[in-house]
């Protein structure tokens, strides 16, 4: 759903320091919710999909309008320093996925260098 696709691609639902996220979905796309953790608290998981179960997590990230399961769309319904932790956290991600893209696209060349390689050893060592 809107605002939320774009963030469920980089999470798996869990902590991330005092951040609990929740990246889900349903039948009509993905879901995803952020809560904020008392101070030195470990999250109580409560599935994939679900908020976690410690009663003092303030949700401030999650649905802010449409039809919730239907059209809804996502944002932040409370602001304050979470979301620079949180945007630290999306930005570690990302450069985690460039690294690993840049990784697999040297080796897919080094593989095609060694073909190559073979392929020349081959023709050249015809008779």
């Amino acid at each position: 759903m809107k605002g939320a696709r774009g963030y469920a691609e980089y999470f798996n639902t869990g902590q991330y320091g005092r951040l609990y996220i929740v990246s889900g979905s349903h039948a009509r796309g993905k879901t995803f919710r952020i809560q904020v953790l008392p101070e030195g608290e470990v999250a109580k998981g409560n599935g994939e999909n679900n908020l976690c179960l410690n009663k003092d997590a303030v949700l401030v990230y999650g649905v802010i309008g449409d039809q919730p399961g239907w059209t809804e769309y996502y944002g932040w319904l409370y602001k304050g320093k979470w979301i620079q932790d949180f945007e630290k956290e999306l930005e570690k991600k990302k450069r985690m996925r460039e690294e690993i893209a840049a990784d697999i696209k040297n080796k897919i060349k080094e593989k095609e260098i060694e073909r190559k390689l073979r392929e020349k050893k081959l023709l050249e060592d015809y008779k």
